[in-house]
């Protein structure tokens, strides 16, 4: 390590690093704005955040945390640099912007493993569907291998120097081993490396394995790659930091830009999946839609929030034995029962007219019928769904030869007298 160490830069005042604590706080907000976007997009489409998502979401709090530092550092200064001529303010103020680059380096790790973690959380939901033994070995590998960098980076931040009381002394010179931090800088620099290239060859042999179309599979493997191009800042800024001295003002602008172009990556994939319209997704409402009404129940209860909610889909359940019949489930097994489902209006179906003298059947009902009173029949809560049959015959027991809608609907009744009167609707379980 002795042989990177150099002479101290000259000090710099708060209005010559102006510009580039503006070019931090603009990577920042903008870092910030990528995983908003990704958290709210991820959350309208489905209704619900993955591991992944929370993860990136979580990203914030250190990012924000680490500029918040770095602000201070750049006002204030730090200890390396020629303390020649410096007052006693300066000195002060030097003393805690050393203390701060500390904490801000140590967060400035946590916020890029943090969106490393997001992505093998993403790769670990990807590969459920073709789960092996290796695949579990290899992610298990990673996150300890992820853990373990984590540790050493903080390791190598704060035992460099000896004593620790040396990192924030500004006068005399602590030495290079104490105010350059370059045992942090290589030892993030190859752990960083290390693990993103993880992260992209992990993948590419589970696409190139597929059946996918090979257009899809290039894409795909572009998508993964793009984590070479923190690789390749990374292998960039390290030199160019050691170049400059080790300078703070250009250690935290690399560092910003780093922070990023691995935000933009770690959320690549899953805001192309927006764009293209692809990936997990609730089920849209059509009006006039023949399965409209049933994706809409089934996504609400399908997830099972709350008592009483009922899988849409389950063979053999109550609601789904008596769906064909067109019968509702009671009001209190519903629910959604105090929701009200958008419908349009009935259509009119063509028929003979209104028979003025039309009056109840006068028969006994039967005990056996399937449909007790109209009046409980509430289409609101019945799926439309096509079905072949008459709404009234079960089974099709008319047969082919059944008289046409009208009749179905209808029978002649027999007056006192021997004619026979306007139709009258026929109900299902009447005995005639």
């Amino acid at each position: 390590m002795t042989a990177f160490w150099t002479m101290a830069p000259p000090a710099r005042t708060f209005s010559e690093d102006k510009a580039t604590l503006i070019v931090c706080w603009w990577c920042t907000l903008f870092a910030v704005t990528i995983i908003l976007f990704r958290v709210a997009g991820r959350y309208i489409r489905t209704e619900k955040l993955f591991p992944e998502d929370i993860i990136a979401f979580l990203c914030i709090i250190p990012i924000l945390a680490r500029m918040a530092l770095v602000h201070v550092v750049l006002l204030w200064g730090t200890n390396n640099v020629i303390t020649d001529g410096l007052s006693q303010q300066d000195i002060s103020h030097r003393e805690i912007g050393s203390r701060l680059v500390l904490g801000s380096r140590i967060i400035y790790a946590a916020s890029l493993w943090m969106l490393k973690l997001s992505i093998a959380e993403f790769l670990k939901r990807l590969t459920q569907n073709i789960w092996r033994s290796t695949h579990e070995l290899v992610l298990r590998l990673m996150y300890y291998y992820l853990g373990a960098t984590m540790v050493a980076i903080v390791i190598a931040d704060l035992v460099e120097c000896h004593p620790v009381t040396h990192y924030w002394q500004v006068v005399p010179d602590p030495g290079p081993q104490c105010r350059e931090g370059y045992a942090q800088l290589i030892t993030m620099a190859v752990a960083n490396v290390t693990t993103d290239l993880l992260l992209v060859i992990f993948p590419i042999p589970l696409i190139f394995g597929s059946h996918m179309p090979l257009r899809r599979k290039t894409m795909l493997t572009m998508l993964f790659g793009l984590s070479l191009i923190p690789i390749g800042i990374t292998l960039c800024r390290v030199p160019n930091v050691i170049r400059h001295q080790g300078a703070q003002h250009y250690r935290s602008l690399w560092a910003s830009i780093e922070i990023l172009f691995a935000t933009a990556v770690a959320n690549a994939l899953v805001i192309g999946s927006f764009v293209r319209d692809k990936g997990v997704k609730k089920h849209k409402y059509k009006l006039g839609s023949s399965g409209s009404m049933e994706r809409t129940l089934s996504s609400r209860r399908g997830r099972g929030y709350g008592p009483g909610a009922v899988a849409f889909k389950h063979w053999g359940s109550d609601e789904e034995l008596v769906r064909g019949l067109g019968i509702g489930v009671d009001a209190d097994l519903r629910p959604d029962s105090g929701a009200s489902i958008a419908r349009p209006a009935p259509v009119a179906e063509p028929g003979g007219g209104i028979d003025r003298n039309w009056r109840f059947p006068s028969q006994r009902r039967s005990d056996e019928s399937d449909v007790e009173t109209v009046g409980d029949y509430d289409p609101r809560h019945v799926p439309s769904t096509r079905q072949d049959d008459n709404f009234f015959d079960v089974g099709n027991l008319l047969g082919p030869e059944s008289p046409p809608p009208a009749d179905k609907r209808t029978t002649p009744r027999p007056t006192r007298r021997g004619s026979v009167a306007g139709p009258v609707p026929s109900r299902r379980g009447s005995t005639r």
